[in-house]
């Protein structure tokens, strides 16, 4: 069981980018044409984005330096929530901005990206970012390590063994980076090359070719 994931700025960066120039589906929401629905796999799966209020992906990337070899195109600042906001934000009267992602059928998703997620400048808190997988279940939380207020792009990766996913909540925790309120941006999807019927058919047709390779070893 995954249980609940965390990963600073680097190690994160790393291994987005491990499954990014593996395969071609990475859903990169810091692309300008990037909207709110899109397929996968020649078409075969759909994904559709949902949200609390209006999605917005319009602000221009504002980092000093944009991470490299991650596979996202950081031309924006990823997916936010409000008509003039491109940021998920928690509010201090408990409203919880959201945003969810739907797949039309079930697909291997095998890492998750934020940016605008911060530490404090003193570093007593960090912002957090948070992926439900399937109604709760892993729980996979990104933990901010750049420092708000120095021009770092507050990106946050994670990849983990590939799960089989229909839905993704994303949300923001409350813990603050002491700038206004807490608050990051949905920066990409990672899956595998495979949509999972396929995965299962190729773990399938590998179990048969043992199968036979053994009916052959006993009849030599």
């Amino acid at each position: 069981m995954l249980g609940n994931w965390c990963t600073g700025a680097l190690a994160g960066l790393a291994m987005f980018a491990g499954v990014s120039t593996a395969d071609a589906y990475v859903i990169d929401f810091t692309k300008a044409g990037t909207g709110s629905s899109g397929t996968l796999f020649n078409g075969s799966v759909t994904w559709d984005m949902t949200a609390s209020g209006v999605l917005n992906n319009s602000q221009s990337f504002d980092g000093n330096v944009a991470p490299t070899g991650t596979g996202l195109s950081f031309e924006t600042d990823g997916y936010g929530v409000g008509a003039h906001d491109d940021e998920i934000t928690n509010y201090a009267n408990n409203k919880m901005e959201w945003i969810k992602v739907t797949f039309s059928a079930p697909v291997l998703v095998n890492a998750i990206a934020f940016l605008d997620l911060f530490q404090a400048p003193d570093r007593s808190s960090m912002e957090v970012g948070q992926a439900s997988i399937n109604g709760g279940s892993p729980i996979i939380s990104l933990y901010a390590t750049d420092i708000a207020g120095t021009g770092a792009p507050g990106f946050v990766g994670a990849s983990f063994a590939a799960i089989s996913v229909t839905e993704i909540f994303f949300t923001v925790l409350s813990s603050n980076d002491n700038y206004g309120f807490a608050d990051g941006a949905l920066a990409g999807i990672g899956l595998a090359p495979v949509p999972v019927p396929a995965a299962g058919l190729m773990l399938l047709g590998g179990l048969g070719g043992l199968a036979a390779l053994r009916r052959r070893r006993k009849t030599a």
